[in-house]
């Protein structure tokens, strides 16, 4: 967690993935159909609940590893950062809807912020790094200089 460029974060993003498809197969039983009897749907609701406080764990982890070893440097694997930041916090606010834990909707409300946020820092610094790219090629940087290799 001290080396990497973000892309361990990929192990909370599928926790929060199996959680929110928890939190879908509980919504999709509350339309009337019968999907699967009492003993299921409560084995389901447990399983759903148990991913999302393991995702939430892994979230609180890799957050003080941040902490800890901040990288401020920009690497595209931080985009692999992002997208379970997101899916944590649509994770949490679909469990609270399914679960009916209304509580849980503040803490899903500000993962989402915090997703967002990160997802603006990374955009920013792909942005800056593609600025920075195209000034240190010089004046060659052009589509002029492009030159096609195949045959004539």
């Amino acid at each position: 967690m001290a080396r990497g460029s973000g892309d361990h974060w990929v192990a909370g993003g599928a926790l929060a993935l199996s959680a929110l498809a928890g939190a879908k197969l509980l919504a999709a039983a509350g339309t009337g159909m019968y999907l699967w009897n009492a003993d299921d749907r409560a084995v389901l609701h447990d399983v759903t609940v148990f991913l999302l406080v393991l995702d939430l764990a892994w979230y609180a982890v890799l957050l003080a590893a941040e902490i800890a070893w901040p990288r401020l440097r920009y690497d595209v694997r931080r985009w692999s950062t992002v997208f379970p930041l997101g899916m944590t916090a649509a994770a949490t606010l679909s469990v609270a809807a399914a679960v009916d834990v209304p509580w849980l909707d503040a803490p899903g409300q500000a993962l989402l912020w915090i997703a967002v946020a990160a997802w603006l820092a990374v955009a920013a610094g792909a942005v800056l790094q593609a600025r920075a790219g195209v000034r240190s090629a010089g004046t060659d940087a052009g589509p002029a200089a492009l030159r096609s290799t195949a045959r004539r």
